[in-house]
């Protein structure tokens, strides 16, 4: 019953649109907005070494002292930090 409501409902809608006073600009702005998103621009992290953020250890403390969080600016030198990196922990003081 919902479906036959529904269709009548859209049916009636579409009858009822004056299709010689729609403008295409959405439509180009939404097609043109789709092609923008697709070339995503790739940024190169620092090396872990030289992350200006967490100075080397791989993590850093937000807020004022709120939370240690893994980096997310820089790539460990090898598979071995990444194993020792951090979780976030809540650190109370």
């Amino acid at each position: 019953m919902k479906t036959i409501t529904s269709l009548i409902l859209f049916a009636v809608a579409l009858n009822s649109i004056n299709y010689a006073d729609i403008s295409t600009t959405a439509g180009v702005c939404l097609v043109g907005g789709a092609i923008k998103s697709e070339s995503d621009i790739v940024v190169e992290k620092y090396k872990r070494k030289d992350c200006p953020v967490c100075k080397g250890k791989g993590w850093y403390i937000i807020g004022d002292g709120i939370a240690k969080v893994d980096c997310g600016y820089c790539e460990p030198d090898d598979s071995k930090e990444k194993a020792d990196s951090c979780q976030t922990e809540i650190i109370r003081g």
